[in-house]
C-alpha cells in the first residue's frame, strides 16, 4: 500500500478508530466559544494566585526547579499561541515549560511539530519581556495504540539538524497508529524521555494507556507516568508503585491551567529535566487547585 492509498485507507478507518474525538468540528467550536471566558478567568483570577503560590513554594525551597510537561498551542488543537504560552509561563514563575503539540497520525503531522519547535526557538531568540525567559524542550505527543504518550527531547535538539532528524524519523507515523513498544526506543538517539499521558482516562478511542498493560509492558522502557494532571481532575501514585519518574502537569489547550501542576525537582542535584526522569527523582506538585469544581462541569461540556 502507497503512501497516497494509505492515507485515504486511515481516514476512512478514524471514522471508526475515532468516533467521538477530539478533533471534530463541533469540538473547535465550542472550545473556540469558551476561549474568552478562560482568557479572562486566567488574567483575573488565576495569574495571581498561581505567580504567589510558585513564589511562596521557591521561597521555601529555593533550590527547586519547576515546570509545566504537557500543554498544547495552536499549532495542534490548543487556543493559544506559542508565543502566548511562553510569556505567561515567565510571569507566573515557571522555570521551563515543555510544549506538546499533538502528532495524531492522518490530523496533526510532523510538518505541525517541526513548526512548533521552530517557532519556540524563534520566541526565545527574540525575546523582549521584562522577565526572563523559560527553558524550552522540543517534544510532542503522540497518538499511539495504547493510548497518548510525551516524547520529550534533548534541549540540544532545538539545532536545525536535530529538528530535521526528528521529522525524518517520526515522519513515517503521521499516517500509521503504531504501538508504544516501537516508539519510545526511538529517542534513545536523541538523549530523551518518554512520558505515559493521563493514564486510566476514558475516551471513545485510544487515550489514557491502561495501568495493567503498562505494567505488563513498559516497565524498563517508559521514564515517567503523570501522577497529577489539572486538567484531567486527578490525583494518583502511579510512579511510586510502577517505579517511574513522577509527572505533574495540566494538558492545558486554553492557556489557563499551566502552572496549576508542575513537575519539580532539585537544581542542585540535576542540570535538567531530562536527568532528573532519568534518576526517577521529579515531584508532581499540585500548585492551585481553585478552580476544580468548575472544572469538573466543564469537561462535560468542552
Amino acid at each position: 500500500m502507497n503512501r497516497l492509498t494509505n492515507r485515504k485507507f486511515l481516514r476512512e478507518e478514524q471514522k471508526q478508530f475515532f468516533p467521538y474525538n477530539d478533533t471534530q468540528p463541533w469540538t473547535f467550536k465550542k472550545r473556540e466559544m469558551a476561549k474568552p471566558f478562560a482568557d479572562i478567568t486566567a488574567r483575573y483570577f488565576l495569574d495571581s494566585r498561581i505567580a504567589n503560590a510558585i513564589t511562596n513554594l521557591k521561597n521555601e525551597q529555593p533550590h527547586l526547579v519547576l515546570g509545566e510537561t504537557h500543554c498544547h498551542s495552536a499549532f495542534s488543537d490548543g487556543l493559544h499561541s506559542v508565543q502566548s504560552i511562553l510569556q505567561r509561563s515567565s510571569r507566573l514563575g515557571l522555570d521551563y515549560v515543555v510544549i506538546t503539540d499533538h502528532l495524531l497520525p492522518g490530523k496533526y503531522l510532523t510538518d505541525s511539530i517541526t513548526a512548533s519547535l521552530q517557532e519556540q526557538i524563534r520566541c526565545i531568540n527574540e525575546w523582549d519581556q521584562p522577565c526572563k525567559p523559560v527553558q524550552i524542550y522540543p517534544a510532542f505527543e503522540i497518538s499511539a495504540l495504547e493510548g497518548h504518550l510525551i516524547l520529550i527531547f534533548d534541549a540540544k535538539c532545538f539545532s536545525s539538524e536535530n529538528i530535521r532528524d526528528i521529522s525524518l524519523q517520526f515522519s513515517k507515523y503521521d499516517y500509521e497508529f503504531v504501538s508504544m513498544l516501537e516508539l519510545i526506543p526511538l529517542i534513545e538517539s536523541f538523549g530523551g524521555i518518554s512520558i505515559i499521558a493521563h493514564p486510566e482516562r476514558k475516551r471513545a478511542y485510544p487515550f489514557g494507556t491502561p495501568i495493567k498493560w503498562v505494567k505488563e509492558n513498559l516497565i524498563g522502557l517508559v521514564d515517567g507516568i503523570e501522577d497529577i494532571s489539572s486538567g484531567h481532575g486527578y490525583r494518583e501514585n502511579y510512579a511510586f508503585d510502577l517505579n517511574l519518574a513522577s509527572i505533574g502537569s495540566s494538558d492545558d489547550h486554553f492557556n489557563l491551567l499551566t502552572g496549576t501542576a508542575v513537575t519539580a525537582y532539585d537544581g542542585n542535584t540535576h542540570n535538567d529535566l531530562i536527568f532528573a526522569v532519568k534518576s526517577r527523582q521529579t515531584k508532581a506538585i499540585t500548585i492551585e487547585n481553585s478552580l476544580r469544581h468548575l472544572l469538573k462541569i466543564a469537561r462535560q461540556i468542552v
